[in-house]
């Protein structure tokens, strides 16, 4: 084996033919090589030239004489193969000595637990020789947090396995409740559409109501911008909306149905006055023409005063060829009742199908599966489509230079 510095070309073939996360990329190296300079593609090779093993780094600055070094969901290689762990691992240090690095950081994109949306776990991966191996070379687990932190990536994911079921399948085995969602959408007439990337600000009102609304500050809407630069190719904003005019054209057609079929009701109790079950009937009709009423009233009112397009929901979504993640979005909670983030979820499921990828990732929950958990309505949300939670391994930290990280530690405590 051989560990060295990989080009961009050899690098994006096996990342793309080799299971890996979208910061594991191609565009995130170009875009920061001719921005930045602070990123490195490393890996090993096999006896035949072959790649087995690849890491994109990027590097800051840390006490000012020193860089830290974060590997970004890598490196990619089999970590089964305790053999070529240790090699990379070695190797990576003595690479790193020579760049001047303080401490890296690793947090593989390693599965440890899959559990269920109540935390219960289905099913158990044998991590033990990683930790192992990780803990002889130095490395220092940073435990199995729970929660957000905005030191590290979120340890745990919702995920919804795709491969091997038809669109069909996946919306029948989605809870009743989310099925209903989602066809509701269509009946009310709520489309989705890409924006470009001059249209941002149309996301990122949406985004800013969700940060008030739970209370958070994320980022600011150049990162958005950034974002979508950085995967040019591989990053999209949908925007959910809907069109008042002909959502009130349904309304009113409905209503006219409704009172035909209320219509017919009446003659028929008149016919017989003392039918129990018609006059049931001739008082639901009456209670759903009421409905239907007053939807129609609040679609001319909502038309007079936001004219006739809705913005109801937004998201920022990057993919690669295996996963599509839904990465950030927002909404406007006063019609939530469109429900146009399930919308926006099974455009997108169905793009995933469509680009014969297998993963569509709901990104990040905290790990917290109580009832007051910050994100109980989130893990509700992500349930109903069926997904599961992947509790990944976590972060590694291994001081390259051990004194001096001492002082790092002691400074930044």
């Amino acid at each position: 084996m051989q560990f060295s510095t990989l080009n961009a070309s050899e690098y994006e073939a096996f990342v793309n033919n080799h299971f890996s996360h979208y910061t594991q990329s191609k565009a995130q190296f170009e875009f920061r090589n001719q921005n930045h300079q602070d990123v490195h593609l490393v890996g090993v090779k096999d006896n035949n030239n072959h790649i087995i093993a690849a890491c994109l780094l990027t590097e800051a600055r840390s006490m000012r004489f020193f860089k830290y070094f974060y590997t970004h969901r890598g490196p990619v290689m089999d970590f089964s193969n305790d053999e070529l762990v240790s090699f990379f691992f070695k190797n990576l240090t003595r690479y790193l000595k020579k760049k001047n690095c303080l401490f890296v950081l690793v947090d593989p994109y390693v599965i440890h637990n899959i559990r269920d949306h109540s935390g219960n776990i289905l099913e158990s991966k044998d991590n033990s020789k990683l930790f192992s191996t990780m803990k002889k070379l130095g490395y220092h687990h940073g435990g199995f947090t729970v929660g957000y932190s905005d030191k590290s990536q979120i340890r745990w994911l919702s995920v919804l396995d795709l491969k091997d079921k038809s669109l069909e399948d996946i919306l029948n085995n989605m809870e009743y409740k989310t099925r209903r969602n989602i066809k509701k959408t269509d009946e009310m007439g709520v489309k989705v559409r890409t924006l470009d990337i001059s249209e941002t600000s149309l996301f990122y009102n949406l985004f800013h109501m969700a940060e008030e609304k739970h209370g958070f500050s994320f980022r600011d809407e150049a990162y958005f911008k950034q974002i979508q630069r950085m995967y040019e190719d591989q990053s999209c904003l949908k925007l959910a909306y809907i069109e008042l005019d002909t959502y009130l054209n349904t309304l009113l057609k409905s209503y006219e149905q409704e009172q035909l079929v209320h219509q017919h009701l009446k003659t028929s109790l008149e016919s017989n006055p003392n039918s129990k079950k018609t006059k049931t009937k001739v008082n639901e009709s009456t209670r759903k023409l009421a409905s239907i009423q007053s939807k129609i009233d609040e679609a001319r009112h909502m038309i007079e005063e936001h004219g006739n397009v809705l913005n109801l929901a937004s998201a920022l979504y990057i993919y690669n060829n295996h996963e599509v993640y839904y990465l950030s979005s927002g909404s406007d909670p006063r019609y939530n009742r469109f429900m146009g983030a399930y919308k926006l979820q099974w455009e997108m499921i169905k793009f995933a199908k469509e680009h014969h990828i297998d993963r569509y990732n709901f990104y990040g929950i905290t790990g917290d599966f109580s009832e007051d958990a910050e994100d109980a309505g989130v893990i509700k949300f992500k349930k109903g489509f069926n997904a599961h939670v992947e509790e990944l391994v976590g972060d590694f930290t291994k001081p390259v230079k051990p004194f001096m990280y001492k002082i790092y530690k002691i400074i930044n405590r």
